[in-house]
C-alpha cells in the first residue's frame, strides 16, 4: 500500500511538473516559484524542515488563541469548565487521588528543576551540547512564558470547594502541563533522535505522551486548574516544542557543532548517568512522601429555606428548568420534583424494586463492557453524565424491565436543589425516562442507552408506582416549560414532553404507609 501511494504521488508530481500551464506560470513568475520551491527542499536552511515546523507551530498557536478568545468571551467556557470539574470531583477515590498527586508532582517546579540539573549533567558527560542548552531554553523559556500569560490574564483558580491542593498563583494557563511538555516532551524527542532502536523510540514517545496527558488530567482532577487552562497549555506547549524541534533539526543539518572533548571513561560516564537518574528518582519519591495532601476542613453548606406552599412558584426563579449536556446544550426538562430526605428517597425506590445506580468510574465502565459481551445483567449500570445547573446528577435509580435485562429499564437522574422546606425536608429535581436499548458508539468504546421519546410516560409511571406502594403523602402537578420537543446531544436521543412536572411529597419513615 505504501509503495502504491508513493507511486501515485510520484506520477502526480511528474504530471504537474510537465504540465504546459504550470511551465508557463513558472516562466512568468520565476522568483515566486523559486521561493516556493526553496520552502519545500531539504537542502535549504529555511526549506522543508522550516516549513513543516512553522505550519505545526501556527496550528497550535491558533488553537491557543482560540481558547484565550473563548476565555475572554467567558460565559460558555466557564460553564463547560464548571461541568467538567464537577464531574471530575464525582470520580474522586482515595487511591486514585494519591496516584494522580504523584503524577502532578512529576511536573512540580522542584522536581523539574532537579530533573533539568540531572539531564544537563548527563548531556555534558555525553557531549550532547545542543541537547544541553536546548533543554535549558525549553524549561526556562516555558516557565517565563507561563508567568507572563498568567499575569496578563490573571484568571482566578477554581473554587476551593473543588480543590484538593492549594495554589496561590493565577490559573491560566496550567504551568505544570506546559512544563511537562517542555521537559518530558523534549527528552522524548532527544531519545527518538539519538536511539537507533525503533522499539525504544516508540516506547519513549508513548511514555512521554501519556505522562503529559496524565499531568494535565491530574491538574483538573485535583481542582488546581480549569480544563481550559490545561487545554491551553497543551496547545501552547506543543507550539513551543515544535519551535525547539524545528530549530534543532535545522541546526543539526546546516550548522555543525564543534567537538569539545572530555576525557572521561565510558564506564565512568554510564555509572555517573545511572547514579544521577537514581538520585533524581529518589528525590521524586522523597518529595511525594514529604508533601502529602492536607486534610481540608469541610464547611457545611447552609441551605436556603423555601416554604412548601411556594415550591411551585419560587423554586425555579433562579434555577434552570431543563437539564443540559457537558457542552451547555439543553436536554430533557425537569419532570419530577421530590420533597423528602435522602433516606426516604432510597427507601421508596429500593423497596419498589429499583436499584441505586453506580457512579461513573473506570470500574463501572469495565462492568458495562463485560455485561454487554457476556450478555450478563448489570442492574446498577450508570448512564451517561447528565448535568443540571452545571452539576452532574448526584445519584440515579434504575429498574430493569426483567431480571436478565441488560438494556431496557426505567431510569431517573436526581439533583439536590440546595433548598429545604420549613420542616427541614430536602427538595430534589429529576429527569425521568425509559431506556429502551443499549447502543454502541465506536464499537464497545462508548455504550449508551436509547430512550423512549415520550418521557412523560416514565414520569407518570414513577408517580403511580410510588403512590401504589404507599410512599407518597401528596402530589402536585405544575407546568414548567410547556410543550417541548428536542434531542440530547451526545446520545442523539429525541424527546417529546408536555412540559409538566410532578411535585411528590414523600411520607416520613414514621408515617404509616
Amino acid at each position: 500500500m505504501v509503495k502504491l501511494i508513493k507511486s501515485i504521488t510520484k506520477s502526480i508530481s511528474h504530471g504537474v511538473k510537465n504540465d504546459p500551464e504550470v511551465q508557463r506560470l513558472k516562466d512568468k513568475h520565476p522568483k515566486t516559484v523559486a521561493f516556493l520551491q526553496n520552502r519545500f527542499t531539504k537542502d535549504h536552511k529555511f526549506g522543508l524542515y522550516f516549513t513543516i515546523g512553522i505550519a505545526i507551530t501556527l496550528f497550535f498557536i491558533y488553537l491557543f488563541f482560540g481558547i484565550v478568545q473563548d476565555y475572554i468571551g467567558q460565559e460558555k467556557l466557564v460553564q463547560f469548565d464548571l461541568r467538567v470539574i464537577n464531574l471530575f470531583s464525582m470520580l474522586r477515590h482515595p487511591k486514585l487521588t494519591q496516584q494522580l498527586l504523584f503524577i502532578t508532582y512529576l511536573a512540580k517546579g522542584e522536581v523539574i528543576a532537579v530533573g533539568v540539573l540531572v539531564a544537563s549533567f548527563i548531556f555534558i558527560l555525553f557531549k550532547k551540547w545542543r541537547f544541553f542548552y536546548t533543554l535549558l531554553i525549553s524549561v526556562g523559556g516555558g516557565e517565563l512564558f507561563v508567568w507572563i500569560i498568567k499575569n496578563i490574564l490573571d484568571r482566578p483558580r477554581p473554587p476551593l470547594t473543588n480543590a484538593l491542593v492549594a495554589e496561590t498563583s493565577y490559573s491560566f494557563p496550567s504551568g505544570h502541563t506546559f512544563v511537562a511538555i517542555a521537559f518530558y516532551g523534549l527528552l522524548a524527542y532527544f531519545v527518538i533522535q539519538s536511539e537507533k532502536n525503533k522499539f525504544l523510540k516508540i516506547i519513549s514517545f508513548i511514555f512521554a505522551f501519556f505522562l503529559i496527558v496524565l499531568v494535565g488530567v491530574s491538574r483538573i482532577y485535583l481542582g488546581a486548574h480549569w480544563p481550559s487552562d490545561v487545554f491551553a497549555s497543551f496547545a501552547a506547549g506543543s507550539a513551543w516544542l515544535s519551535i525547539l524541534i524545528t530549530s534543532l533539526k535545522i541546526k543539526k543539518k546546516f550548522t555543525p557543532l564543534q567537538n569539545i572533548s572530555l576525557h572521561i571513561k565510558k564506564s565512568t560516564i554510564i555509572i555517573c548517568s545511572i547514579s544521577s537518574i537514581l538520585l533524581w528518582l529518589a528525590f521524586v519519591f522523597c518529595f511525594y512522601f514529604t508533601h502529602p495532601l492536607q486534610n481540608k476542613e469541610i464547611v457545611p453548606t447552609v441551605k436556603a429555606v423555601i416554604e412548601t406552599k411556594d415550591i411551585a412558584s419560587q423554586l425555579f426563579e433562579k434555577l434552570p428548568k431543563v437539564s443540559e449536556s457537558i457542552a451547555s446544550l439543553p436536554a430533557e426538562p425537569i419532570n419530577i420534583i421530590f420533597v423528602g430526605r435522602k433516606q426516604e428517597l432510597d427507601n421508596a425506590f429500593i423497596k419498589s424494586g429499583w436499584y441505586l445506580l453506580d457512579g461513573p468510574s473506570i470500574k463501572s465502565y469495565i462492568k458495562i463492557v463485560i455485561s454487554i459481551i457476556l450478555k450478563k445483567s448489570y442492574p446498577q449500570t450508570p448512564g451517561l453524565p447528565v448535568f443540571w445547573d452545571t452539576q452532574p446528577s448526584q445519584f440515579a435509580y434504575g429498574k430493569p424491565t426483567s431480571t436478565n435485562s441488560i438494556s431496557s429499564r426505567e431510569h431517573i437522574h436526581l439533583w439536590d436543589t440546595g433548598f429545604i422546606t420549613e420542616d427541614q425536608q430536602s427538595i430534589w429535581v429529576g429527569t425521568a425516562h425509559f431506556d429502551q436499548a443499549i447502543q454502541k458508539k465506536l464499537g464497545l468504546i462508548m455504550p449508551y442507552h436509547t430512550t423512549e421519546i415520550r418521557v412523560d410516560n416514565e414520569r407518570e409511571s414513577i408517580k403511580n408506582e410510588l403512590d401504589q406502594n404507599g410512599f407518597i403523602q401528596k402530589t402536585e402537578k405544575i407546568d414548567l416549560t410547556g410543550l417541548l420537543y428536542g434531542s440530547k446531544k451526545g446520545s442523539g436521543n429525541s424527546f417529546l414532553t408536555d412540559g409538566q412536572a410532578h411535585i411528590i411529597y414523600l411520607k416520613n419513615k414514621n408515617e404509616k404507609r
